[in-house]
């Protein structure tokens, strides 16, 4: 029997160690199957590729999965996307020397660039902002709920809105080359370098920057991986376990158990699929796989998947797993169904693998290409595991009282809002901006129940926001400047059922500022307005929509909301529109083409 310790210490008590034991239960191995002969065995040195692509040189980054397909940085400067049958959608160039690190919001790309540039790329190539980090990057963006982006050098760590302001930014002590972590309650774990007592220690951060508390293990931490309920660690003793946050302000070891390992499993795997988990450790020439429930720890199977010299790559599939090595990679089920084992080519004709959902091995080759390999034609479902929605919010809407809201006091008031206003546009508002977004979301909400909710019968109640317009334009401006995802939603709800014209144009106009539409509900809500509501003699309305649609196709870049943008704008060259309503429309229609081009 191994006693697993999870000593924790907040920042102001660091010194008061909170000591939790777990029972770790023995096991036979006598239970768990061992590798079985693959269904399908392939050598790529001789094999013809099933459709091959050029990138204008050669790759920098590993591949990231998008909705199309892939994308991925080469060393020439340029950034390509292709289909998942090799077809290049767009190369764009981006400026400054590329790096490894990528991540990917969506469609969106973060992109590293001059060792300390962060970037960010639309869904067609266009990079929408540039900024500075406060130090040389070291690791792969790690993308939030809402869009923000955290990024870390040698000794510290910053985060980025979708605007490209800075949140927040704190040094650290020097940071172990282990990934930023995400907890199930959004915050996030770093890793330090030098150990406490012989030690890993990791920090817990809010997403807000606030450093919550120090995490410290009993041994040395060998691999982490993020999944649903937490962080998954490996220790280099062959511990394994689950960090989790839940409702509490101090995280928990949710459960710890022995992986049958003396030492430390190099990668961790979570599939999204089953909602398993894969530790691989290495066992002399062999590499194993150990199969976990993260609910509770429980090893489901185990068993060798070849021998995996020169580690590369390893990520959850649509069936299961997959793993490779510098010579040779296999795609395997979680009952030990190895689906099929590939000899590669010699390391030195590629540099980067991947391994996509639609079953296709990806090799970007040093002659410029990238090379598209059809490993497995059918699929075999790893689990019945329901795709949850994910949350898109860090905080909840301040509670309101009808009572003093029917008294005329807001949840914001005119010198909050200043604040507010000044902090979005200098940045650095670090823990702060939880309380900002809170009170702006309650108003949010309370704007769109005035426009939603039918009033009581002969009630005397009067309409705040109608009366106090330079409140409400000072409200949407503040929830376009977020920088957050969440609340593109507002702007579509409240541009269909806003009836005030002078709101609707302010509506119309922060909406375009905001720029993002995720799911094209504002755009869609522009249309309804065009078809339904706008007069074609209401020439300011007409050009204010004409700049928003502009706005928020540039800014999103996926191709849908273009066409459906082309249409809003094609509308109003129609007849019944005045002539200047139809040069406005068709120089806005020709400036999208434009950015379209680029």
């Amino acid at each position: 029997m191994k006693v697993f310790f999870l000593k924790q210490h907040t920042q102001n008590s660091r010194f008061s160690l909170i000591k939790k034991a777990f029972l770790v239960f023995s096991f036979q191995l006598s239970v768990f199957s061992f590798s079985q002969t693959a269904q399908r065995t392939c050598d790529l040195t001789k094999e013809e590729p099933s459709w091959q692509a050029v990138i204008g040189g050669v790759a920098v980054s590993t591949c990231v999965e998008t909705s199309y397909g892939v994308a991925l940085l080469s060393d020439g400067r340029l950034l390509s996307a292709c289909t998942g049958s090799g077809t290049v959608i767009w190369q764009r160039s981006i400026r400054g020397r590329p790096s490894p690190y990528i991540a990917s919001f969506g469609d969106f790309l973060y992109v590293v660039t001059d060792g300390s540039r962060l970037n960010l790329v639309n869904p067609s190539g266009m990079t929408l902002w540039t900024e500075k980090c406060p130090f040389e990057v070291a690791d792969f963006p790690c993308v939030g709920r809402d869009g923000r982006a955290f990024v870390r050098g040698k000794k510290g760590l910053a985060c980025y809105g979708l605007d490209g302001t800075r949140r927040w930014k704190c040094d650290t002590e020097e940071l172990a080359p282990l990934p930023i972590s995400t907890l199930d309650d959004g915050s996030i774990l770093v890793f330090l370098k030098n150990l406490r007592n012989n030690l890993s220690v990791a920090v817990r951060f809010s997403p807000f920057g606030e450093r919550l508390e120090d995490i410290t293990f009993t041994g040395i931490i060998s691999s982490v991986a993020n999944c649903s309920l937490g962080v998954l660690v490996s220790l280099k003793n062959g511990s394994i376990g689950l960090v989790s946050a839940g409702e509490q302000k101090t995280t928990s070891a949710k459960w710890v158990n022995g992986s049958g390992n003396t030492s430390g499993a190099f990668k961790i795997c979570y599939s999204k699929s089953s909602g398993n988990s894969s530790f691989f450790f290495q066992n002399g020439v062999r590499t194993e796989a150990v199969i976990v429930k993260i609910d509770d720890g429980e090893i489901l199977n185990r068993f060798q998947v070849g021998s995996i010299n020169d580690f590369k790559i390893a990520c959850d599939t649509v069936s299961g797993y997959f793993i490779s090595g510098s010579m040779g990679a296999c795609e395997f089920c979680e009952d030990g169904t190895i689906l099929f084992a590939a000899k590669l080519p010699e390391q030195s004709k590629w540099n980067s693998i991947f391994y996509t959902n639609k079953n296709f091995l990806l090799l970007t080759m040093k002659d410029w290409t990238i090379k598209g390999f059809l490993m497995n034609q059918s699929v075999q479902t790893a689990g019945t595991m329901q795709n949850k929605k994910l949350p898109i919010s860090y905080i909840t809407a301040a509670p309101t009282d009808s009572s003093l809201t029917a008294l005329g006091i807001r949840p914001l008031n005119d010198d909050k809002m200043a604040e507010i206003s000044s902090a979005l546009k200098q940045g650095d508002y670090g823990k702060k901006e939880s309380d900002y977004l809170s009170l702006v979301k309650a108003e949010a909400q309370n704007y769109l129940a005035s426009r939603t909710t039918k009033p009581a019968f002969n009630s005397d109640n009067s309409d705040f926001f109608a009366e106090n317009a330079v409140y409400t334009q000072n409200l949407l401006y503040i929830m376009s400047k977020t920088g957050t995802r969440e609340f593109s939603v507002y702007f579509s709800q409240l541009l269909s059922s806003e009836i005030d014209k002078s709101q609707l144009l302010s509506l119309i106009a922060f909406a375009g500022n905001m720029g993002y539409d995720e799911d094209g509900l504002t755009l869609l809500a522009l249309e309804n307005l065009l078809v339904t509501k706008i007069q074609p003699t209401d020439q300011l309305t007409l050009k204010s929509i004409c700049d928003a649609t502009y706005e928020i196709c540039r800014f999103m870049g996926r191709p849908a909301l273009n066409k459906r943008g082309k249409n809003i704008l094609s509308r109003m060259l129609f007849t019944q529109y005045d002539k200047s309503i139809q040069d406005y429309a068709r120089k806005t229609l020709e400036k999208m083409i434009s950015f379209e081009k680029k």
